[in-house]
Formats: structure tokens, sequence, C-alpha cells
């Protein structure tokens, strides 16, 4: 006897959403998605999706009536077979965009079926098709990883036409699913291979970084994710004076250059020059990406030099240092290049902040943190950063260009 129709249809909306397993799923960073963003617009007079349908049942009958019903539909073929094993035959070297199976079936049911093709991939629909209604078989179906179970009965024309737009349904969301991996595999790569020190940070706590950065700092990714930005800080004063600097140049220009210096794990000290910008200019909620340089271009710690910011000379930005008394100690190449760029008075003490001379009286001051300042060279503006060392009794003055 012809086993009948589709009687009823069970969608697995509790199920939760997959990544195709075939590849690596996406990097687990959650940057919420603005207020303000929409979802695309799809014509009405958009082509028919082609989908090719595996269609499993050991009764020819209703095959050939499935078949029929489901190839009405523009773009969509059925290739029919009558048993479990000549579908995972035929699967070796036929790719398929959806997959319709009977659960009961001699030799290798439904379910068996579904979990020989859930080894081989998470990303193929796979949809019951069965006279079978039992409960446990329902929850084994969920479990196994099938998109729908569809138990057959009722009038033909109208169930097939519902089979056929849960085809449809569960083709369009794996397809949405890969794409979006496949955007996301591609930012990963980006992100991966840059150089740069890359991070997104909300609520000034780190959410994700790339290994650049943590290689920077001297941490492993997970020991940074979930880090306050004020660990990384020298004294909490610098902390605090940084964060308001940001915020400023965040209002008024959308986006923020500064350079600070963080403390790396093996305890010294790196100058950095962090970009700042912004997920969503409207809502600082969002959270921000940043890159950052380690701008001291610290060297192998093999060759016993603790802290790299001993090695001005290294330095891609200008780099100045002068004793108590103003008179410079020591210069940079980067120095001189953007004097002779940007300057017009044909001195390095055209980095000279206004108010050095009170700077240097502080010296000797327990607790001064890192000071800074903004300098015009000519027509250009430099961020300077102002260290005190008291032990070696300079002032070092490190300055980057403002865009």
């Amino acid at each position: 006897m012809i086993k009948t129709a589709i009687k009823h249809v069970m969608p697995f909306g509790s199920q939760p959403k997959r990544t195709p397993s075939d590849d690596p799923g996406p990097a687990s960073v959650n940057i919420p998605a603005p207020d303000n963003a929409t979802q695309p617009v799809v014509s009405q007079k958009a082509r028919p999706m082609v989908i090719s349908v595996l269609f499993v049942d050991d009764e020819p009958a209703l095959l050939d009536i499935g078949k029929t019903y489901l190839e009405r539909e523009a773009g969509v073929t059925v290739t029919t077979v009558q048993s479990a094993a000549e579908a995972l035959e035929i699967l070796k070297n036929t790719t398929f965009d959806a997959i319709v199976s009977d659960y009961q079936m001699p030799v290798m049911d439904g379910i068996g079926f579904l979990k020989e093709v859930r080894t081989c991939t998470r990303s193929l629909p796979f949809i019951i098709f069965t006279g079978k209604g039992r409960e446990e078989v329902v929850i084994e179906a969920l479990n196994s990883g099938a998109d729908y179970y569809i138990q057959k009965g009722g009038e033909p024309k109208s169930q097939y036409a519902e089979l056929g737009h849960k085809i449809r349904r569960a083709v369009q969301q794996r397809r949405a699913e890969t794409a979006l991996w496949r955007k996301h595999a591609i930012l990963r790569a980006i992100l991966a291979a840059s150089p740069n020190g890359i991070a997104y940070v909300r609520n000034r706590t780190f959410q994700w970084v790339n290994d650049s950065l943590a290689t920077m700092l001297g941490y492993e990714r997970d020991d940074l994710k979930g880090l306050h930005l004020e660990h990384l800080y020298e004294t909490p004063q610098v902390y605090q004076e940084i964060g308001n600097r940001i915020q400023q140049d965040l209002k008024s220009t959308g986006k923020s250059t500064i350079i600070t210096r963080f403390r790396h794990k093996g305890g010294f000290s790196i100058d950095t020059e962090i970009h700042i910008s912004p997920l969503d200019a409207g809502n600082l909620h969002f959270g921000h990406m940043i890159l950052m340089n380690d701008i001291s271009r610290k060297i192998s710690a093999a060759k016993n030099i603790a802290s790299p910011s001993g090695l001005p000379h290294l330095e891609l930005t200008p780099v100045i240092e002068v004793n108590p008394g103003g008179r410079i100690t020591y210069y940079n190449d980067a120095a001189i290049a953007a004097m002779a760029q940007y300057g017009s008075k044909g001195s390095l003490e055209e980095f000279f902040p206004m108010d050095l001379t009170e700077i240097l009286m502080r010296m000797d001051e327990k607790g001064v943190g890192s000071i800074y300042r903004d300098v015009m060279i000519g027509t250009a503006l430099f961020r300077e950063h102002i260290t005190l060392s008291p032990q070696f009794r300079i002032a070092r003055i490190s300055a980057v260009p403002v865009p």
C-alpha cells in the first residue's frame, strides 16, 4: 500500500543555529549591530532559487509523486533513490542542496541515514518525511541534526507545497549562513595576518584581540579577553588622563590618535601609538576598534635589554631627550627628518612645549605620570608624550604627527 502524503509539519525552531562544520566556525567576536541597521531588500523579480533535492524512500510510487509535485516549482530538480545506502553512495560524488528522507526504511532508517550525513557535514539541510509521528522519533531526529520533521498524511497538493516551502526555507537559511561565514572567514584572515595590533574594545574592556596585539603586550589572546584597559597603564592617573583625551577627540572629530605607554607582561613599559574609531559614531555604547603599533620597536629580549624604550634611535617617530636644565642630550634620526620637513626655526627646540621649564621642575616629584602636549612644528601639529626619569635625570619627548 502506498504511504499517504503529509499530515503534519514540525519545524525544529528550538534548534540552535549551526555554522557549517566542514570548516571552523566564525570567530566569537560579539559585535552588536547599530540601531539603524537595515535588512537587505530582495527584489520581487529576483530569479528563482535553483535547488537540487535528493529524495530517499523505499516506495517507488511515493518517490514519483514527490518528484512530480516538487519539480512543479521553478528551479527545483529532484533525484530519487530507494535506500539510504544508495543515497550515501550518490553523495560521495554528487552535491545536493537538500535531502528529504523517509524514516521507516529497511536496513538503515532515516535517523541512521541522517547521522551518517552529519558525520560529513552539518550544513546540508535534511528533512525527515515520514508516517511515523511518535514523539521519541521527533526528539531523536532533532538531536541528530534534522532541520524539519514532516509527518505524512492529508491532501497531496497542499501538503507537497508545504514540503517545497520548507525545503526552500531551509536552503535559504543555510546559504545565508554560509555566505556570512565566508565573509567572517575573510575578515578573520585579514585580522590574523595584520602585523598591527587590532582589538575590539567595549566599555574600556578587551572583547577580542588579534595575535599581533597579544604578542606586542606579551600576553596570550585569551588572557586579554575581558581585561580592563586600566590594568595596562602605569598609573590610574595616566589612565584617566588618556581616557579623557580620547573621549574629547571622539566627540570633536569622531576618531582619536594617541601616544601612550603600556605595561608589558614582562614588567617593562612600551610606547604605543593607538588609533581609535567607534563602530557607530552616533552611539559609543557599541564600542570601538583600535589599531595599535609598538613605536618603541623593542628588540629581542635575548640581547638582555630590559626596556626597548631605552633605545630611541630604533623608533620611527621623533624622540628628543633633555636634561633638567633644558639642554638636549639626545635626538634620533626621525626628529631630524621631521624638523627638515616641517620645521621653520631650524632648531630641535621647536619640539619643546611652551611650559617645558615647569615640566622639568617636576622631575623629582613622586607619582608624576606621563605628560601630554600638542605642539606646532611649522604648520604640522604633533602630539607629544613626555616622560620624566628621575633615575637618569632626563625628560624624554616622543612626538607623533596628528593627521
